[in-house]
C-alpha cells in the first residue's frame, strides 16, 4: 500500500511538472498566432491605401496609356479673355495653338492672315500660346505679346514678331529686338518691359499650354475648327484652312 501511495505520488508530482513546463509553450503559442494576425493585418492596409492612391491618381491626372479604360482629363479653359479676331458669333470658330518662334507656324501666318482678312466676320479666329521647350526664346516672345497686349497692341506685336521672326531667334538677346518692335509700335517701353517680367502673364501662357496638352497638342502649328482638329498628323496649309472654313459654311470649295 505504501508502495502503491508513493507512486500515486510520484505520478501526480509528473503530472504536474508536465502541466506547469506546457504553460511556456502555449503562451508562446498564443503569442505567435497574435504576432502572425497583426502581420497579417499590417500587410493588408498598405495595399488598401496603394490601390486607393493609385486610383486617385489617374482620376485626377487623367486617362492612362497603359489602361485604355481610364478617364480622358477634361478640356482645360487655357487663359481668360484670350486674343480673337472675328466675331464670336460666327458659324466658324478657329482655334490656333502657335510658337513664335516655330519655323513652320511663321510659314502658315501669311496665309492664315489673308484667309481671316478674306473671311471676316464668318470666321471667329482664337489664338492660343503653345511655346515649345525645343525653342529657347519662344515663351519670352509670348511674354513680349502679352506684354504689348496690356497696352492694347497685341496683334501688332504678334504680326512684327512673326514678321521678323528669323531676326530674333537668332539674336544673342531677343529682348533688345522685342524693345525695339515696342518703340516702333509707339508703347510705353519702360512699362512693355515690366509687364514682360509680370508673373501673371506668364501664368496666361501657361494656362494656354495646359488647355493645349488636355487636348493632346503634340507640335505646333495645330489648329482645330470647330472643336475639331485639322488634318490631324500634316501640317495646315493656306489651301486646307480655306477648304475646311467652306465645308463648315456650308459653300462649295473654291
Amino acid at each position: 500500500m505504501s508502495a502503491n501511495r508513493t507512486s500515486a505520488k510520484r505520478t501526480s508530482a509528473n503530472a504536474n511538472a508536465a502541466k506547469k513546463s506546457s504553460v511556456p509553450f502555449i503562451i508562446i503559442g498564443v503569442v505567435l498566432v497574435a504576432v502572425i494576425a497583426a502581420v497579417v493585418l499590417m500587410s493588408r492596409q498598405p495595399a488598401s491605401v496603394s490601390s486607393t492612391t493609385t486610383t486617385n491618381a489617374g482620376s485626377t491626372t487623367g486617362s492612362n496609356p497603359t489602361n485604355p479604360t481610364a478617364p480622358t482629363r477634361a478640356p482645360q479653359p487655357g487663359a481668360p479673355n484670350p486674343y480673337t479676331r472675328g466675331a464670336t458669333t460666327a458659324k466658324v470658330t478657329i482655334e490656333e495653338f502657335s510658337d513664335f518662334q516655330c519655323p513652320a507656324c511663321g510659314t502658315l501666318e501669311p496665309g492664315l492672315r489673308r484667309v481671316l482678312n478674306d473671311y471676316g466676320d464668318r470666321v471667329h479666329f482664337i489664338f492660343r500660346n503653345f511655346p515649345l521647350q525645343m525653342h529657347k526664346y519662344a515663351f519670352i516672345a509670348a511674354r513680349a505679346a502679352e506684354a504689348a497686349g496690356q497696352q492694347g497692341k497685341f496683334w501688332e506685336m504678334h504680326d512684327m514678331i512673326y514678321d521678323n521672326q528669323k531676326e530674333w531667334s537668332d539674336a544673342m538677346e531677343p529682348r533688345v529686338q522685342f524693345d525695339a518692335y515696342a518703340t516702333r509700335l509707339g508703347l510705353d517701353v519702360g512699362r512693355f518691359k515690366a509687364d514682360m517680367g509680370r508673373q501673371d502673364l506668364a501664368d496666361r501662357i501657361t494656362a494656354d499650354l495646359l488647355r493645349g496638352n488636355s487636348l493632346g497638342v503634340k507640335g505646333t502649328p495645330t489648329l482645330y475648327l470647330n472643336g475639331r482638329e485639322m488634318v490631324p498628323g500634316k501640317l495646315v496649309t493656306e489651301d486646307d484652312l480655306r477648304r475646311e472654313i467652306e465645308a463648315a459654311l456650308g459653300s462649295p470649295a473654291k
